[in-house]
């Protein structure tokens, strides 16, 4: 019994560590306020191109970091967002076409946030 009540302690234990987030990098912390600002700028229309591209510099940036850590959701996540940007360029101002890239932006960017941030604060996030 006392083995038993060991071995789910530990088995506990792992899961409660698993479930825990890291402190994301300096580069991590920079890329996701990079895109945050791409994507406001994008969203009120200010210099749509220029963000757009930015927006598929940083995320190729942000798709290499997953890759290394074997995270293939994030990683499709990074090339739903980057095929997103693509297609806020060939829209060419068409705001119908321009809605439907803002959303595919979205839902890559929320497909990694749902299963690989950890939100601290109000003001902070992990990575898991």
């Amino acid at each position: 019994m006392k083995t038993l009540k060991l071995t789910f302690a530990g088995l506990l234990l792992a899961a409660c560590v698993a479930m825990a987030g890291e402190k994301p990098s300096a580069d991590h912390i920079k890329w996701m306020k990079d895109l945050a600002a791409q994507n406001g700028a994008i969203r009120k229309g200010v210099d749509v191109e220029k963000n757009a591209k930015d927006m598929q510099a940083t995320l190729k940036l942000v798709g290499a970091f997953w890759k290394t850590r074997n995270a293939p959701d994030a990683s499709k996540a990074c090339g739903d967002s980057f095929k997103g940007a693509a297609a806020m360029l060939e829209a060419g101002g068409d705001k119908e076409k321009m809605a439907a890239a803002g959303k595919m932006i979205g839902a890559g960017c929320k497909g990694c946030h749902d299963g690989h941030r950890v939100k601290i604060s109000d003001t902070e996030n992990e990575i898991k």
